[in-house]
């Protein structure tokens, strides 16, 4: 049913019987309802859920943001029983690679604990990124809204962070199902709570000066896998 091989860039792709368009990566079924489960459990738990129930309790911001810096130590766990697991970064479909590209630029220019939590995350992110195209597509698609790497985006905006959350509330819209939709707003509360933190607000923007996001942009293949997923692709071209 489906041809595992690589694309011209070298990265992972299924060729599918039946269908039109290759599909980029190569996710596999033990990962995707094993271990790799486990790691996106822990980081829905551990950072999104905690944090959005110490928000609703009322607890300081800045505690919130320092317990958010120690799980990021507690998901190394989940990195470190996967490795061997993970595909090398030349095998990556190339919006993944460039994730791995760029964290690893500001990862080499830090030192000490700041190496190594951009160093979990790197790993953490691309890891979930290139097994789950679910969460890829959707990192992908909101690159049509915000986009540091484009002429439009320097002339027209300039606050990354503001311009994150727009892209964010635009993601929660094209969402169908109302699950997805309530786990995108939880995503967006709990990043803006992250982006107020000064040190974290500036790796962001180090990250987005780096990051050449026009690789991140969904292709055609992209786009016509995408639209299996209950997901309006097409939310800024159509009514729906």
């Amino acid at each position: 049913m489906a041809k595992v091989t690589t694309n011209k860039d070298g990265a992972l792709v299924m060729k599918m019987e039946g269908e039109k368009e290759i599909f980029p990566g190569f996710p596999r079924g033990h990962l995707l309802f094993g271990s790799l489960s486990k790691l996106k459990h822990e980081v829905k738990n551990q950072i999104f859920n905690e944090s959005w129930r110490k928000l609703e309790e009322k607890l300081a911001k800045p505690a919130i943001i320092q317990d958010i810096k120690q799980a990021i130590h507690a998901i190394n766990e989940f990195v470190e029983h996967d490795r061997y697991e993970m595909v090398p970064p030349e095998k990556m479909v190339m919006p993944v690679r460039e994730i791995w590209r760029a964290f690893s630029v500001l990862e080499a220019k830090s030192k000490g604990t700041q190496r190594e939590k951009i160093r979990i995350l790197k790993e953490a992110i691309t890891y979930v990124m290139q097994e789950d195209d679910g969460y890829r597509f959707r990192l992908q698609w909101i690159v049509q809204i915000f986009n540091p790497s484009s002429w439009w985006f320097k002339l027209l905006f300039g606050n990354p962070v503001r311009d994150m959350e727009i892209a964010l509330c635009e993601l929660e819209q094209a969402e169908i199902v109302g699950d997805m939709k309530a786990k995108i707003r939880l995503l967006r509360r709990v990043v803006m709570l992250i982006l107020e933190d000064p040190s974290i607000k500036s790796l962001f923007e180090e990250l987005c000066k780096e990051m050449d996001w026009n690789k991140l942009k969904l292709d055609r293949a992209d786009k016509f896998h995408f639209r299996g997923k209950y997901f309006k692709v097409d939310f800024d071209r159509f009514e729906y």
